[in-house]
Order: structure tokens, then sequence, then C-alpha cells
């Protein structure tokens, strides 16, 4: 979301990588499939199946969000485009700024 890519772009340089990133799926719960279910009364039951949903969630965002903040951080905030056509791992690699065999 572009509220949380902003939050992001605005965390100071002296803030570690790492706490960046847990502020940053901290960010991600607004869209949280269980917190919904929560609010909704889901039975206990079915807590897995919205989990289930966030996580994948997490795990589509997170190259993007460690990306962001490794481009913030160590590149002067230049952010390099991903490439849908690439492996979630090559598309990672490529938006941090890494490509081909090297």
């Amino acid at each position: 979301p572009e509220a949380t890519l902003k939050i992001i772009d605005s965390f100071p340089k002296t803030l570690h990588p790492m706490s960046q990133l847990v502020s940053a799926i901290t960010l991600l719960q607004e869209n949280s499939h269980f917190a919904q279910a929560y609010r909704e009364g889901v039975h206990k039951s079915k807590y897995w199946e919205s989990t289930y949903e966030d996580v994948l969630d997490v795990l589509a965002k997170l190259p993007y969000v460690a990306a962001r903040i490794y481009r913030n951080q160590f590149h002067n905030g230049v952010q390099l485009e991903g490439d849908q056509s690439l492996d979630w791992g090559a598309n990672y690699a490529k938006m941090m700024g890494f490509e081909g065999d090297s």
C-alpha cells in the first residue's frame, strides 16, 4: 500500500534495517485477513484460514518491502522496478540491484 511505502521512506537512516523491516511488516497489518475475521467473530477453529492468507500476503510483499529498505539505506532511496516475469528470488535480487550470474 502507498501509505506503507511513504512511512518506510520516512524512516531515518540511523534506524537499523531490521527495525525498519519489523515496523514495515507491522504496518501491513492494516490489510490483515485475520484482523478482519477476528473483528467479525471468527471461531477459533477457523483462525488458521485467515492466518494462512496473511502469511501468503506477507511472503508476496516481503521482497518489495525488504528491497525498498535496502535501497533507501544503501542507495540513497533510488528504487529499482521489479520484473514479474522473474521468479520470487530473481525479482527480489533485481529490485535490490543484483542481476545476472555475478
